[in-house]
């Protein structure tokens, strides 16, 4: 009976131990939730120097890719041209 007894309050006192939050904090079982008052305020991020300034256009006009086309390529284009 005295064994039963022991047993039975050291039961119930590591039952009262883990219910308790300061046990859970010293284990670091308990999560702290951020206070948005102490919160540190950072430098904003910087831009690079050149972000404002856009792509160079080139000023020259497009020019005509059938120069660069080959006689079979220039072949192909006039019969298909052709047909529609």
């Amino acid at each position: 009976m005295n064994k039963l007894f022991i047993l039975g309050l050291s039961a119930a006192c590591m039952a009262l131990a883990a219910c308790s939050t300061a046990t859970k904090e010293k284990l670091g079982l308990t999560k702290k939730a951020p206070n948005e008052f102490l919160v540190v305020p950072r430098a904003p991020l910087s831009l690079p120097p050149e972000y404002d300034l856009r792509p160079v256009v080139d000023p020259q006009p497009e020019e005509d890719n059938s120069a660069g086309l080959s006689e079979a390529e220039q072949g192909l284009i006039s019969q298909l041209e052709s047909k529609n």
